[in-house]
């Protein structure tokens, strides 16, 4: 089961729904061209402690949010992927600063290595919602902050089978094994990039 949640207008920094901030990954790639609607995958969002789950199912049919909920304290972590869509999408700038083992790249003047990309800039106006992601992006696998401009929905869709504790989903032995879903999709497994050479834990 798939729940999807409408966030239009939801700000993503500081939201009461979900979050994408703390290491979470996004698996976003950067075109020449901002298609109208854009879609990609995030590994390991969480979801606010507060949120309403009998609004949208039947809480008796998922034992792991009733163990989380007995925890009483911490949010939620989707232990897995979920899927973010933005529509009727106007501009957007990406800035991606890339990991090497750990660390940032680094320039010959000791400045962080950066690549940024800006998408219709001047067509931003005062009907957009700017959204803005403060994540890590798969590749090339760094820090990365993502802004997206639209007048259109904004959708978030995932399993809540699962969704774990947060301080469980940190403290679990194999999560570095999971961490890319490498087990549950692995169809995303054909990048270049090397797991060896990340390390989910910065």
């Amino acid at each position: 089961m798939k729940l999807k949640l409408d966030i239009s207008g939801v700000d993503i920094v500081d939201s009461d729904i979900v979050d994408f901030y703390d290491s979470k990954t996004i698996f976003f790639e950067p075109t020449n061209e901002l298609p109208e609607t854009v879609s990609f995958k995030i590994w390991g969002a969480d979801i606010d402690r507060e949120f309403d789950w009998n609004q949208y199912l039947n809480l008796s049919d998922f034992p792991n949010l009733i163990k989380a909920l007995d925890t009483k304290s911490g949010r939620f972590t989707i232990k897995g992927f979920s899927t973010i869509t933005f529509e009727n999408v106007v501009a957007g700038k990406i800035e991606i600063s890339p990991y090497d083992k750990g660390s940032f790249v680094k320039l010959k003047n000791g400045e962080n290595q950066t690549f940024k990309r800006e998408w219709n800039i001047d067509k931003i106006d005062d009907e957009c919602l700017k959204y803005w992601l403060d994540t890590s992006i798969y590749f090339p696998y760094g820090a990365c902050d993502l802004k997206l401009y639209t007048k259109g929905k904004v959708w978030f869709e995932f399993n809540p089978s699962d969704c774990v504790n947060y301080l469980e989903y940190i403290t679990d032995k194999n999560r570095n094994e999971t961490f890319w879903g490498y087990l549950n999709d692995k169809e995303l497994c054909t990048n270049s990039i090397k797991y060896e050479d990340v390390d989910p834990e910065k």
